[in-house]
């Protein structure tokens, strides 16, 4: 009987992951730090090799719940006002695993001296697995009888980031090679972001960000509602995402560049009772670049 109920468990997970909808890419529920993620024209311009490292686990408790990796190296070159990005995401639902790595690209448009415009471009490549030999559908540990499936694409995505004050927003595509294709096992559906956040001054130290996001993919679509307060070193913050979770968030900025981030999702959808919640956990590393070294003239050797 529990082989059977894994087996169930998992199927429908593979079912959800490619059925009318298409496969989805797990949303981060700490948006207002993870739009990074999947747009490729939000860059930090900070003069230094930015590092972020995330982690997602849905679904505590549930058997092969959904979970998620992801890491990703960036810098922005700030006199040529244009950054890169390389990435690497691996995600598995079920028995279904999906890898991906993007190099993004982006240039940024002055419009005044408080306004600027980033526009970003992401090509790369996605691998889908699906290990239907590990399918166990009875209790004599009979595998199910179909060979495992495994394919590879090519990936495009495209984004834009405005920033004007204290008001900062933005809309991505991914997988823009998947256009007016039918949706299959092979191709997943157009995933679209929409974003945008304020930040409120507090006190001369604290400060209140609040934001709202969509994401749609194919059809299926998110409302997430986000207030994130910085109080010094420290951030807490409150989500809510409809017909999905409460979210709980908290943050440290351990150093100028090193921050740690952590959320907790309370599911509300029909899967609540049988799972402990999600967690997820964000590392921001930023390093400082070598100072380049001249040679003097007066040491030249003529």
């Amino acid at each position: 009987m529990k082989n059977q109920l894994s087996f169930w468990i998992c199927f429908l997970l593979l079912l959800t992951g490619f059925s009318s909808s298409g496969q989805t890419d797990l949303l981060f529920s700490n948006s207002m730090n993870t739009a990074i993620i999947y747009n490729p024209a939000l860059m930090e311009a900070n003069d230094k090799i930015n590092l972020r490292m995330s982690g997602r686990q849905q679904w505590v408790g549930f058997p092969d719940a959904p979970q998620a990796m992801q890491f990703s190296v960036e810098h922005f070159f700030e006199e040529k006002k244009m950054g890169v990005r390389l990435q690497v995401i691996s995600q598995s639902m079920g028995k279904e695993l999906m890898q991906r790595l993007v190099a993004a690209y982006a240039y940024r448009v002055n419009l005044s001296n408080s306004a600027t415009l980033n526009f970003g471009l992401g090509a790369g490549i996605y691998q889908r697995s699906i290990l239907y030999s590990q399918l166990i559908y009875n209790d004599n540990d009979e595998p199910l009888l179909r060979p495992d499936e495994k394919y590879l694409q090519p990936d495009f995505e495209f984004g834009a980031h405005l920033s004007v004050g204290r008001i900062e927003s933005g809309l991505a595509i991914n997988h823009l090679g998947q256009i007016n294709r039918d949706l299959s096992v092979r191709h997943i559906p157009l995933h679209l972001h929409a974003y945008g956040t304020y930040l409120f001054d507090l006190t001369d130290e604290y400060r209140l960000r609040t934001g709202i996001s969509y994401h749609r993919q194919g059809k299926v679509h998110y409302l997430q509602l986000d207030a994130q307060a910085m109080l010094g070193v420290l951030e807490a913050g409150l989500g809510w995402r409809n017909k999905d979770a409460f979210i709980l968030k908290a943050g440290i900025h351990a150093t100028e560049n090193l921050e740690v981030h952590y959320s907790y999702d309370m599911g509300i959808n029909k899967l609540a009772t049988v799972n402990s919640g999600t967690h997820e956990v964000l590392i921001v590393l930023r390093i400082q670049k070598p100072e380049r070294s001249y040679l003097s003239p007066r040491y030249l050797d003529y």
